[in-house]
């Protein structure tokens, strides 16, 4: 392999920005650039890589590949449509690729799905160079804003069944996305029985960082856990969602009769909703005691 470069180039090695210290990352080839546009917020690339498909670039940090998105996008929607009896209205947090809002939809029993996105320009780059993911922007059951996040759920009170936090990297304008204030307001937005899942990196590279957030979680949700789906092109090959319930427990595994209506999956199946909550022992340095009794224990 040639030389890998942090720049995205033509027929080169794009070195994603590495972690451990800077001894460990993940190198893509790319064939073309598609797409490269500086935001208000961010640095936008899409580039073409091979079987790899089309990849987006935020801040060059690889968000999704369309060879292996369904894993994210099936994992991050479907453990908490299928976990709550009765989802009705939804609110997607970020998920400007239009991944999320497409699994959302599958579900016929949703009435609504809102999504606020702080840069409109991820939209319009997903709309024009992502059909695959940008498909249900335009769906009747879909409202979507352009705006800030932190403000649009603060406004919310008791609005929805689902809450779903489909950020990047908790920097630039993700990093709000990760403090016990957003989270309060979360809480608050969700209806009686009410669930959230966050995009919660790896316990791998950003352990103390879960940490932190698992305690102030553990204070404002009586149930909290955290499950892992697996990734090719995430650095580490997996990445950890947060799940916060105030109600029904996602570990029990799909609400009986909901998981037929949606059709064929590419990567989610009722084994692995149960088995994505098996998480290795190491874990438990980073997880609330409870979380430990629950995740590590019971299996």
């Amino acid at each position: 392999m040639s030389q890998a470069s942090r720049i995205p180039t033509e027929g080169g090695f794009f070195l994603e920005p590495p972690e451990l210290e800077g001894r460990l990352g993940l190198a893509l080839k790319i064939d073309s650039i598609l797409l490269h546009k500086k935001t208000k917020y961010q640095e936008i690339h899409v580039v073409e890589a091979g079987p790899l498909g089309r990849v987006l670039l935020l801040d060059g940090a690889i968000q999704l590949t369309s060879w292996d998105e369904p894993a994210y996008h099936e994992m991050m929607v479907h453990v908490p449509l299928l976990s709550h009896p009765n989802p009705k209205r939804v609110l997607v947090i970020g998920g400007g690729d239009g991944g999320t809002l497409r699994e959302v939809l599958r579900h016929p029993g949703v009435e609504r799905c809102d999504l606020c996105e702080i840069d409109g320009e991820v939209i319009q780059a997903a709309k024009e160079y992502l059909p695959q993911t940008a498909i249900a922007f335009d769906h009747p059951k879909a409202r979507v804003e352009v705006g800030d996040g932190l403000a649009f759920v603060k406004s919310a009170q008791a609005a929805y069944d689902v809450i779903l936090v489909d950020s990047s990297d908790p920097e630039g304008p993700a990093q709000g996305l990760f403090g016990p204030e957003f989270y309060a307001d979360v809480c608050r937005a969700l209806r009686p029985g009410g669930v959230v899942v966050s995009q919660a990196e790896s316990c791998n590279f950003f352990g103390p960082m879960l940490k932190d957030i698992f305690q102030f979680m553990r204070g404002l949700f009586p149930l909290t856990l955290y499950y892992l789906a697996m990734v090719p092109t995430y650095l580490g090959g997996s990445i950890g969602f947060a799940i916060n319930s105030l109600g029904p427990d996602p570990m029990v595994g799909p609400h009986p009769g909901h998981l037929a209506q949606l059709g064929t999956m590419k990567y989610y199946t009722p084994a692995l909703h149960r088995a994505a909550f098996a998480l290795p022992a190491h874990y438990q340095e980073f997880l609330t005691p409870d979380m430990v009794q629950r995740q590590i224990g019971s299996f």
